[in-house]
């Protein structure tokens, strides 16, 4: 209000809004050089900038973030709270190590907030290989099963067609047995008549 709308005015008003009501969140991993290299190169980050410096996340934010991860996804975990401890266990655990090698070495070993995120990360790509193997594992054995299913269905089949064709075939069997009768009957009675023939044969043969 009195103040001439110039573009100076204007382009100073919308610089001055800006810094009262944007606010940066720049996040920075202590890992490394970068961090330090970060700070030399750009002194406003120390001198300009209000710092949090976040160490070690206390055991119910990692049961918070682990079970907000875990939960995004259709995981279908039937023992996600023990899941979520072990995690919680797991980085709590490398975190006092971390701290002894510090008192032993004189070595700093970083277990950032980042580590806690890669652990589950790397446990979901894991289930997720472990869940495609044994998917594909049952789909195998489910072609196998219906495999086996129909071949017991058609060995079925042929059982009732076989009990169906039984009296047919002791019917035929019968039938065959009778022929074998009648032509052993016949073969008897021709070698009698091949003999008497040779017979008469050999009396035309003597009397001529």
């Amino acid at each position: 209000a009195g103040i001439p709308p110039t573009k100076a005015n204007v382009f100073n008003t919308y610089i001055a809004r800006v810094k009262a009501n944007v606010h940066v969140i720049l996040a920075f991993s202590p890992v490394g050089d970068a961090f330090n290299m970060r700070l030399r190169q750009f002194p406003s980050l120390v001198n300009c900038c209000t710092i949090d410096w976040f160490a070690e996340w206390p055991a119910e934010a990692l049961y918070g973030v682990g079970k907000q991860l875990m939960t995004q996804e259709d995981l279908q975990l039937p023992h996600l709270e023990g899941i979520l401890n072990i995690f919680k266990v797991v980085h709590q655990s490398v975190e006092v190590a971390s701290k002894k090698v510090l008192q032993t070495v004189k070595r700093q070993i970083y277990i950032t907030p980042t580590s806690f995120l890669e652990l589950i990360g790397s446990f979901k790509k894991v289930l997720g290989v472990r869940r495609n193997a044994v998917g594909t594992l049952r789909t195998r054995l489910q072609k196998g099963l219906d495999a086996l299913g129909q071949a017991a269905y058609a060995v079925a089949n042929m059982e009732n067609e076989l009990k169906a064709k039984q009296p047919v075939l002791e019917e035929t069997k019968k039938q065959v047995a009778e022929m074998m009768v009648v032509i052993t009957e016949d073969k008897a009675k021709a070698a009698v008549t091949k003999d008497e023939c040779q017979s008469v044969e050999a009396e035309a043969k003597e009397q001529a």
